[in-house]
């Protein structure tokens, strides 16, 4: 799976250069540089922007080589992101091939900036606040310096801080957690149902649930435990 992820990663193109041949003894060669990587680095990355629609991929920084001689032909470039993941890639390895036979082989420092709207705390809020539309503000961030942050608020209202956080902070996926709609301790409705038969009972929650999670809740007729299912907050069901 791993090799699937990484070879999905591989990009192989063209590049057509018009540099001019040195003259020499040997066989006729071009001169590359740091314009000429940056080039095909830089197609490479919009190559791979139809792989994340939701933010903008640049080039930041690149690390700089001395120029260098390569045979001249039909020049084809093999690029390969240190990780499958492009974001966390910071090495990028380069392979030249003229006329089909390797002639560099390199591994270059490249800074990648991939900006996108990011959720960020409107204000400093403390741990177990949930999460209102006016808590929340989208600015413009470079996602390769955050750690799975929140690109929709929309999902986040009705979330439950698990830590506190400063008002200008990203709020992160793992600070976050879902509140039950049913707690333990709370009193419910138990519906019954079976084709056009419905009953309903007065049931104590033994333990929290969110939506479709089954949870144990004790019928206060009978005194018996049974397993439901959450439906909506005070509302649970049970199949006959």
């Amino acid at each position: 799976m791993a090799f699937a992820q990484r070879t999905g990663l591989l990009l192989i193109f063209l590049l057509t250069l018009t540099l001019p041949h040195t003259a020499g003894a040997n066989a006729p060669t071009v001169k590359l540089g740091d314009a000429e990587i940056r080039k095909v680095l830089s197609t490479f990355v919009q190559k791979q922007q139809q792989r994340y629609a939701q933010m903008e991929l640049r080039l930041r920084n690149i690390q700089s080589i001395a120029p260098f001689e390569v045979e001249a032909g039909r020049l084809q470039w093999e690029v390969t992101p240190s990780s499958p993941r492009l974001l966390d890639s910071r090495r990028f390895n380069l392979i030249l091939r003229s006329d089909g036979r390797v002639v560099k082989n390199m591994t270059l420092s490249v800074d990648l900036e991939a900006l996108a709207p990011v959720a960020i705390a409107a204000d400093d809020l403390p741990r177990g606040t949930i999460l209102n539309p006016e808590d929340l503000r989208m600015v413009t961030m470079d996602l390769a310096t955050l750690r799975n942050p929140c690109l929709d608020a929309q999902e986040l209202v009705g979330k439950k801080l698990r830590r506190s956080i400063r008002m200008g902070a990203p709020f992160i996926r793992s600070g976050l957690e879902t509140p039950p709609m049913v707690k333990r301790g709370e009193m419910v409705t138990i519906t019954a149902s079976k084709g056009t038969l419905t009953v309903t009972a007065r049931g104590l929650a033994q333990e929290n649930g969110a939506e479709d999670d089954t949870i144990r809740v004790k019928n206060i007729n009978s005194q018996k435990e049974i397993f439901c299912r959450v439906t909506a907050p005070s509302s649970v069901e049970v199949e006959l």
